[in-house]
């Protein structure tokens, strides 16, 4: 009696340490599993803030590649303009110093010709100023020679002498000047001999 008491004590002291712990492990086990679900959820959220994440970079990413693409797109835009334009400018500016320099040949010719048409005008006019001068002198020469000849104080012997004189003179410079001895006797009025007797006596 006292045995199958006992052993039934035992019995059910085991039984219950036993659903005891079962109970444990159950409750350890569902603790777990709750544990794993939590960190399951707590990974998935995490997981999916990841991804939005990421998403959300990938959107500022392509945003910043198309505002990129876009710059430089425009900044070759710009970059081909101003080529263009300095190009036509160089074109122009070139243009601009070939006709002013054309131009400025042209002004310089016409002057520089219209100089030298001035200055064998002058040439021709101081020319002509000094026959004309020439003439005069020789002129003047004649009528004083032709007053004093007129004039009846002055012996006529005397006259004829200074006439004489200066044609030797002048025939001496003709000579020295190397003009021909026929264009000197022409000229002065002189004979050949005349004319040969004075290149001899230089």
């Amino acid at each position: 009696m006292n045995s199958t008491l006992i052993l039934s004590i035992f019995a059910a002291t085991f039984i219950v340490l036993e659903t005891v712990f079962f109970l444990a492990c159950f409750k350890w086990l569902s603790n777990g599993k709750k544990l794993r679900e939590k960190e399951f959820n707590r990974l998935d959220q995490e997981r999916a803030e990841l991804v939005e994440l990421q998403a959300a970079v990938t959107g500022e990413l392509a945003l910043a590649k198309k505002i990129s693409e876009e710059t430089l797109a425009k900044l070759r835009k710009v970059g081909a303009d101003a080529h263009d334009e300095w190009i036509e400018m160089t074109q122009r500016c070139e243009s601009l110093l070939t006709d002013i320099e054309a131009k400025s040949r042209d002004i310089v010719a016409n002057a520089v010709a219209q100089m030298n048409k001035s200055t064998m005008q002058i040439e021709k006019s101081t020319q002509l100023a000094t026959n004309a001068s020439a003439d005069l002198k020789e002129s003047t020469q004649s009528a004083q020679k032709l007053l004093r000849f007129l004039d009846e104080s002055v012996p006529s012997d005397e006259i004829f002498k200074e006439l004489q004189a200066e044609k030797y003179a002048e025939a001496r410079q003709l000579i020295y000047e190397g003009a021909e001895m026929n264009s000197i006797c022409r000229k002065l009025g002189l004979s050949q001999n005349e004319v040969q007797l004075l290149s001899y006596m230089g």
